[in-house]
């Protein structure tokens, strides 16, 4: 992964470096950064181009993950047809579809929060693009698919692997195809993650993205905005589904507080 890729399981860039001072600040710094817009002008800069090679592996990786994907789904559907207890899809695929959202928070929250733009070897290609984002919040929308959001495409082949080569879901085995739909849940909102959060930040999305933002099925804009104008809250962005409860708990701030504690 490169610096101007920087979308993970876990959801897209998140902001700039985050001193323990920030959220105590009520200065002018931090009337600063709590008052950013979600969009901003997209002009002067533009795009670095991606070699032509890096591009050939990011195709060849979201290809091979795709069809995985797509054996599975292909897999539950022939477990299905075969008598396997069917009311369990629904519920299975939204717990995988809710982990993907926490994931997506949890490594947001931790690229915000730990190590340095200059920490050897993740400083560069992992830190410094989450926190630019909150820096350049609308560069997120210039880039291309192929560009920007095949990270969790590499993230998902090995459990995707595995479920094609043990041939999971297996007839009849209630088990395997709850498993199989927890999974097919988590890669469905792996696979969206960085499309879902770019979508947020455009500012004329396309119908049936709004749509699906307004029906709440992926990340909205209103609810997204609430993390560009506090960065302790609103972490996850698959859904979003999951900010409520991890805000009112502040989950990530005492998480944040027992590391920092372990650390001394």
């Amino acid at each position: 992964m490169t610096a101007r890729h920087a979308h993970h399981l876990a959801g897209e860039p998140g902001g700039p470096r985050r001193n323990r001072g920030d959220r105590r600040d009520t200065g002018a710094g931090q009337r600063a950064l709590t008052t950013a817009p979600l969009v901003e002008s997209k002009a002067v800069w533009t795009v670095p181009r991606q070699p032509a090679a890096l591009t050939a592996f990011k195709v060849t990786g979201v290809a091979v993950s795709g069809a995985l994907f797509v054996s599975l789904l292909v897999r539950i559907a022939v477990g299905l047809s075969a008598g396997t207890s069917a009311w369990l899809v629904l519920p299975a695929f939204l717990l995988g579809y809710f982990f993907a959202d926490l994931v997506s928070g949890t490594v947001h929250w931790f690229c915000d929060t730990f190590f340095e733009e200059d920490t050897p070897v993740i400083g560069k290609i992992v830190i410094r693009p989450f926190r630019d984002h909150h820096v350049h919040p609308q560069r997120i929308t210039c880039y291309r698919f192929i560009e920007q959001d095949t990270t969790n495409f590499f993230l998902m082949l090995p459990p995707l692997a595995v479920a094609f080569w043990i041939g999971a879901p297996w007839p009849e085995s209630v088990g395997a195809l709850f498993w199989c739909c927890c999974l097919l849940g988590l890669a469905t909102g792996s696979f969206g993650t960085n499309l879902f959060h770019k979508w947020a930040h455009e500012r004329k999305p396309p119908v049936a993205v709004r749509w699906l933002q307004r029906s709440g099925l992926i990340l909205m804009p209103e609810r997204h905005r609430r993390h560009h104008t506090d960065h302790s809250r609103g972490f996850c962005v698959t859904t979003g589904w999951l900010n409520p409860l991890l805000d009112a708990l502040r989950f990530f701030p005492r998480v944040e507080h027992i590391v920092r504690f372990l650390q001394r």
